[in-house]
């Protein structure tokens, strides 16, 4: 192994440890939507609960395996394994996306997941579960060419193109606790915001500590996340909806 290698080995020498704090954000943000409610969740909710789950998990087990134990030949036969995870996220969240506008005339529009968000839903899970394709064939293509730096970038792009809904649910437990149980004026529209600058900060620490802010993948997280500025412009958009009823009920 080069002195190239090497120092590139020695920079995500606890790479494995970092991925530990999105993977908690994801478990403690839908504990109460899904983790604690595994009796009562649909077919559709576990496929994708348990594949995300688990794709979480090989993100913490695969930089470990190559990095510290060095173990090649599982982390490739994993990585075969995170291939297949992968699109069994992608395409149960594919597939659940309709479903956030199926029963839309039954939710309050003061409620913690209002019309408002919910059409919004439509539009970010699309493009934020399209991204994260993106980013695991860019992934991949990368560790082709023996681009390490950009295999780690690219997978850690999918990581955080798929962790903003987690946050902003944690975000929102973690006021309701505060608020003593009492969820009045806790929305998912009003922690839009909030919950895009806890996504901006932990995807620039993160850059900053193992990747570049030069890479396509950096920008494309920021750009991404933009959206959630106007949530209220476009969730209450009646041509929006119109499209979005249209295509997806």
């Amino acid at each position: 192994m080069d002195s190239t290698s090497n120092a590139l080995h020695e920079r995500y020498r606890n790479f494995h440890l970092w991925m530990l704090l999105p993977f908690a954000i994801s478990l403690l943000g839908f504990s109460y939507s899904y983790y604690l409610r595994l009796s009562t969740a649909t077919f559709h909710q576990h496929v994708h609960g348990l594949s995300a789950t688990l794709w979480y998990v090989l993100v913490v087990v695969q930089p470990y395996l190559i990095v510290r134990k060095k173990n090649i030949q599982r982390h490739r036969a994993l990585g075969a394994l995170a291939l297949l995870v992968a699109g069994v996220v992608a395409g149960s969240a594919l597939t659940i996306i309709p479903k956030n506008i199926d029963d839309v005339g039954t939710l309050d529009e003061n409620g913690f997941f209002s019309p408002t968000f919910a059409y919004f839903a439509v539009l970010i899970d699309l493009l934020l579960v399209s991204m994260f394709i993106a980013s695991v064939c860019m992934a991949i293509l990368c560790i082709k060419r023996k681009d390490l730096s950009g295999h780690v970038q690219w997978l850690m792009a999918s990581v955080f193109f798929v962790l903003s809904p987690g946050l902003a649910r944690l975000l929102g437990l973690g006021l309701i606790m505060a608020n003593q149980g009492n969820m009045e004026g806790i929305s998912l529209v009003k922690l839009a915001v909030p919950s895009m600058a806890a996504m901006m900060a932990l995807i620039v620490l993160y850059y900053w500590k193992y990747g570049s802010f030069k890479h396509a993948s950096f920008w494309l997280l920021l750009v991404c996340h933009v959206p959630y500025l106007f949530v209220e412009q476009i969730g209450e958009n009646p041509s929006f909806r119109h499209m979005a009823s249209i295509i997806f009920k």
